[in-house]
């Protein structure tokens, strides 16, 4: 990576905008969870027609990383849209989220017949959402002796199936559904290190500014640690990714159970993760 040469670019419908053409920031938390992944975006300059035209439900992705190697971060629509002008800049800012309209406009009311496979109904459900399904790989695949009544949104009855009945993750990362064991990680290989971009704190005695959680208890059960990190902005790592860490406090794999991207052409550039043991 060439970690001096950063690039990014912006689509706001139709729209396609880089750096060298428009100033504008980024902040884009993610989790390990089956919330929908948000994205805050703050443009500057925008004519006035084109900060009209920004609506609910524009399609927005979000691509960043470094000359050659720039990768997509975030992928949804425009929740909200506002612009003020600040001394003699106008900064519009979007507030995008994932799956917006599937996860608040489709309702299912459907029964499903007696011994029916938790599979089978998360196939249908699933069809109907409409978004891509890159991983479906359940811990248990619940039978259904009575069937199964479906009724209300479709992402809580698959949310419901997933997580609760079949003891899965339920991810959508960048509009891809991901249904996998959550105890396991999606994407493997990728080494952080001092000399891949993990950052060093101001003292040059640890490899982050950030600290550690201890074990804690949860609903009567035991936590694992977790570990916070800062790195150098990388598209590569997101939420349930395994990343292998090499630093004077942490060696070996870790799950992302979250994060943060951030980045602005003339600030910070950083990736921000929360890690466990994997």
């Amino acid at each position: 990576m060439n970690f001096w040469k950063r690039a990014a670019s912006l689509q706001l419908g139709p729209k396609r905008y880089d750096l060298s053409s428009l100033f504008f920031t980024f902040d884009v938390p993610f989790q390990d969870s089956e919330e929908l992944g948000t994205a805050t975006v703050a443009a500057y300059n925008l004519s006035q027609s084109t900060r009209a035209s920004i609506k609910k439900g524009m399609v927005v992705i979000l691509n960043a990383g470094y000359e050659g190697d720039v990768g997509t971060i975030f992928v949804g629509k425009v929740s909200r849209a506002s612009s003020k002008k600040q001394a003699t800049d106008w900064i519009t800012t979007i507030e995008a989220v994932e799956a917006l309209d599937e996860w608040l406009s489709k309702e299912v009311n459907k029964t499903y017949v007696a011994g029916i496979k938790a599979s089978a109904v998360l196939n249908d459900l699933l069809t109907m959402f409409g978004l891509e399904v890159g991983q479906m790989e359940l811990v248990e695949d619940k039978v259904y002796p009575r069937g199964k009544v479906c009724k209300g949104k479709v992402k809580d009855a698959i949310s419901e199936i997933v997580t609760l009945d079949c003891k899965s993750r339920f991810l959508i990362r960048n509009g891809i559904i991901t249904i996998s064991d959550p105890t396991k990680g999606l994407n493997m290989g990728f080494h952080l290190s001092q000399s891949t971009g993990l950052l060093r704190s101001t003292e040059e005695t640890e490899d982050t500014e950030t600290t550690t959680n201890q074990t804690t208890i949860d609903n009567g059960e035991e936590q694992e640690p977790t570990y916070r990190r800062r790195c150098l902005l990388n598209y590569h790592l997101g939420p349930a990714d395994v990343v292998k860490i090499t630093s004077n406090s942490l060696k070996g794999n870790y799950l992302i159970k979250g994060g943060k991207h951030s980045g602005s052409p003339s600030g910070d550039w950083i990736t921000e993760i929360e890690v466990k043991p994997a």
